[in-house]
């Protein structure tokens, strides 16, 4: 039976745990808020720059463009993961790593050659142990990514894609829904489908636009923002999902030390009742014998 010392020591221990735990969820909570306030700030700048892209489209009566799909086949496909650079996130990290390793499976069974770019070291570790190949890897930007990660990992996409080393880029990221629910999901970023920007208001269906100096000019211009707009919404979004996940996490934590430090406490309230009833019993037996 443990002494109440240890039962002391214990309790400590523990104590200090839950103080962790309790300031890590403060810490979580308003990151998440931080990011969910970015989020909304950009997404009329989303809406927006989708809209427009969808009236150039429309517009125009036909345009050959190498970022629109259909320019080449499709052979070699890459895959980009967004995860944390930490743990103590619940199952966030390993949902959506799942959800890459699932979609490189099903590419895969369609002849296609899959590799992988990693945000986030828990990602990069994850596909390793899955026997992925994984081509570059981005830390230190998953808790707060800016506008100009967005960009430089962008480029490097774009490198890709037109030096035909990639044909196709997916990307695996998890969407925020609330504090307590997030979603893994994935989206074909490379290349672009016109269907991908549909006209939902029929007035500007019938709209005559013209383009200086020519339509492939300003979507060689527009198209590539775009792609780092949703590249950067997608950094976004797995942001606040990450640390609503740690939220969470770290809030079931200090729910579990309280419950043990409960525990604890009763364990040596008896340990020390039983000592007081064993001292007690002693000094009667000593005065008996007397």
């Amino acid at each position: 039976m443990p002494t109440m010392r240890d039962i002391k020591g214990r309790i400590r221990s523990v104590s200090t745990t839950k103080k962790t735990t309790k300031a890590m969820n403060l810490v979580s909570s308003a990151k998440m808020a931080r990011a969910r306030g970015t989020l909304n700030a950009a997404n009329p700048y989303f809406t927006h720059m989708r809209r427009a892209i969808g009236d150039i489209l429309n517009s125009s009566e036909g345009f050959d463009h190498p970022i629109f799909e259909g320019n080449r086949p499709i052979k070699k496909t890459l895959i980009v993961i967004i995860a944390n650079d930490r743990g103590l996130c619940g199952g966030y990290n390993v949902n959506v790593s799942k959800k890459a390793v699932n979609l490189a499976a099903e590419l895969s069974d369609q002849g296609r050659e899959i590799s992988f770019l990693a945000i986030g070291n828990k990602g990069r570790d994850f596909i390793r142990r899955a026997g992925g190949n994984i081509i570059q890897t981005f830390s230190g930007i998953s808790e707060k990514p800016t506008i100009q990660d967005a960009r430089e990992i962008m480029e490097v996409l774009m490198d890709l894609y037109n030096s035909g080393l990639v044909d196709e880029v997916y990307i695996t990221y998890t969407e925020f829904v609330s504090a307590i629910t997030y979603i893994p999901q994935s989206l074909r970023l490379l290349p672009v489908s016109p269907e991908d920007f549909p006209v939902e208001d029929d007035s500007r269906k019938n709209m005559v636009l013209k383009f200086e100096p020519s339509t492939h000019e300003v979507l060689s211009y527009i198209v590539p923002k775009y792609l780092g707009t949703t590249l950067f919404e997608s950094l976004i979004t797995s942001a606040a999902s990450g640390q609503g996940a740690t939220m969470t996490a770290m809030d079931s934590a200090t729910e579990n030390a309280s419950s043990i430090i409960d525990n604890l406490t009763l364990v040596l309230n008896r340990v020390r009742q039983a000592a007081i009833t064993q001292e007690i019993s002693e000094i009667v037996g000593g005065a008996n014998a007397l």
